[in-house]
């Protein structure tokens, strides 16, 4: 039986590193923006790209635990890059106004990147942390090649009402310093002030799909920082009506590590859904594939029943029965407990005229959960 209800978080727990074993292959490469060099790292596949946009400190690297996953599951090409100043990107040396090495000099290396990679055309973004200001930025910039974005604990509107400046009084002392050994850094928060004021004056498109994840550790140095950290998301959820949102329990800033298993679920199921029909069906049978590799490894559950439940019915519908019958019975071993699970593992049999098996299943959601009228239905039918 269809579920009504999708969950807005999932409880996953971590896919196995060996089930991973073959990686495709990394590609690095500078692109010269004249006064500096800016890194591109690219797995390449079909469909539409997925942009991954790193935090404040941080370089394309961070994503590595991740990115082989997703683009095994999706086949969609991995880009991942160094902001000027960070990894092997370098940065303007030249000129060391402020201006020229703010976040609106870093959005423009990033257009002017993808575009000389033949990337001009439909992108999904996914953002960490203060890569939230460059989603923000190229989303509203780009409203029509955006197809959809992941945002992994992102900054949204954090650092306005002089959040932003208190940060920056708190560091001085280490932002004096940086800037003799850590460029990037320097100026990143030397322009914070000026790159939390133009994010006042954007928003991403209504008609932009968002998942938005947050974290469930405290953020900030105190209560007023955490408590504005989750305002934030919130207010985000509730005023964009393309929305959902996602709390990763026991989880830290960096959830994929934490958690890499709703990291690559979030990311697969929202390509998935915003593809066209041939592409999510394709995506929802390697991304099966996944899940039962995973589940046989350690006999854990490494996707939610209401996922699963969704893969099988679109599945069904393309009219693949065996498998979409392998989907529903793998979620009756990762679900025993629900009565659901039973049920829609009833209907696929029934669609495959396996009438006693179908009615067993029935039989067995119904005892689970006697109130199971579509379940007691079916079973009355089968009788006849």
């Amino acid at each position: 039986m269809r579920s009504a209800i999708i969950s807005t978080f999932f409880l996953f727990l971590l896919f196995a590193n060996s089930i991973f074993a073959q990686q495709a292959q990394v590609v690095d490469t500078l692109i010269n923006m004249g006064t500096h060099q800016i890194n591109f790292s690219i797995i390449k596949g079909k469909g539409t790209p997925i942009l991954f946009e790193s935090g404040a400190s941080n370089d394309g690297t961070v994503w590595k635990p991740i990115i082989h996953q997703i683009h095994e599951i999706t086949g969609a090409t991995i880009i991942t890059y160094d902001r000027a100043g960070f990894g092997k990107s370098s940065i303007n040396m030249q000129n060391k106004d402020l201006a020229s090495h703010g976040i609106m000099a870093g959005i423009q290396d990033l257009e002017e990147g993808l575009k000389r990679l033949g990337f001009n055309k439909k992108i999904m973004l996914i953002s960490h942390s203060y890569g939230g200001y460059f989603t923000y930025l190229y989303a509203s910039r780009n409203p029509k090649k955006v197809q959809s974005i992941v945002g992994i604990d992102i900054v949204h509107d954090y650092h306005a009402e002089g959040f932003a400046q208190k940060l920056v009084d708190r560091m001085q002392a280490k932002i004096d310093a940086w800037e003799t050994d850590n460029l990037g850094m320097y100026y990143l928060l030397s322009t914070l002030t000026e790159s939390a004021q133009i994010m006042t004056t954007l928003k991403i498109p209504d008609h932009i799909p968002v998942v938005d994840i947050l974290m469930s550790s405290n953020f900030g140095s105190n209560q007023e920082e955490t408590d504005r950290w989750i305002t934030c998301h919130k207010n985000f959820v509730d005023t964009h009506p393309n929305a959902t949102g996602i709390y990763a329990e026991i989880t830290d800033h960096y959830i994929w590590r934490d958690n890499p298993s709703l990291i690559i679920n979030a990311i697969v199921n929202t390509y998935a859904t915003y593809s066209n029909k041939k592409t999510a069906l394709a995506v929802y049978k390697r991304g099966l594939s996944y899940a039962t590799e995973a589940s046989n490894f350690d006999h854990k559950n490494a996707y939610s029943e209401n996922q699963i439940n969704t893969w099988g019915y679109f599945v069904l519908e393309s009219g693949d029965i065996p498998q979409a019958i392998a989907i529903f019975e793998l979620n009756t071993k990762l679900y025993p407990e629900s009565f659901n699970v039973y049920d829609s593992y009833g209907e696929v049999l029934l669609a495959a005229d396996r009438k006693e098996e179908a009615l067993a299943m029935y039989k067995k959601s119904v005892e689970i959960n006697p109130e199971n009228t579509n379940g007691i239905k079916m079973i009355a039918e089968i009788l006849k």
